[in-house]
């Protein structure tokens, strides 16, 4: 189990907990994989904990509850909790639900640095398609449980398979940055 949990971190979309622990707390959770057989955490993993939370912007909140700070910063809390275990695949369930449009950016940036920079796989569920499209390099559409199409983003991402998939039309467009897709909504026809 300790190998699985420092090779895959997961971030859920629901961060409610009903204990009062503080954000550093929760955060300090995900060091459980490389803790001693006494669960007493050194040096090191206080070093690691107090660095992640420096990255994700919440360290001012460490001492805060969990259940004291809003859903968002609760939520960059949980991801701060996933990057302590150091995976090497991180699964993000709507990890923008609670994110104000600022914070969403600075989320997926750092996943996408993450995965420049030190391989992090991130793997995220999200029915947000423009995040999706800009942030990606590769998409998976789900219909009715079951995977439609799994692709590059630019072979995924199309009027015809969103069509299919949601039933919406839509026009999908790459004029407004190099290298991303844009999703826009067409209800009216």
């Amino acid at each position: 189990v300790r190998e699985i949990a420092r090779l895959i971190a997961f971030v859920p979309q629901d961060t409610c907990t009903i204990f009062p622990f503080s954000v550093y707390e929760i955060v300090m959770m995900g060091r459980s994989p490389y803790l001693d057989m006494f669960g007493i955490e050194n040096e090191e993993d206080h070093n690691i904990v107090e660095d992640t939370l420096e990255l994700v912007g919440i360290s001012h909140l460490k001492h805060k509850g969990i259940n004291e700070v809003s859903g968002g910063e609760a939520q960059r809390a949980f991801l701060a909790r996933a990057l302590v275990q150091q995976p090497k695949i991180i699964l993000l369930d709507e990890p923008n639900a609670h994110l104000d449009i600022k914070h969403q950016i600075a989320f997926f940036d750092l996943l996408k640095k993450l995965n420049r920079e030190e391989g992090l796989t991130a793997i995220a569920i999200s029915h947000d398609l423009n995040l999706s499209a800009y942030y990606s390099d590769r998409a998976i559409l789900m219909r009715q449980g079951k995977i439609f199409m799994d692709d590059i983003k630019t072979k995924v991402l199309t009027e015809e398979n969103i069509q299919k998939v949601f039933g919406v039309k839509t026009v999908v467009t790459n004029q407004y940055a190099e290298n991303s897709l844009h999703v826009i909504i067409n209800p009216g026809n």
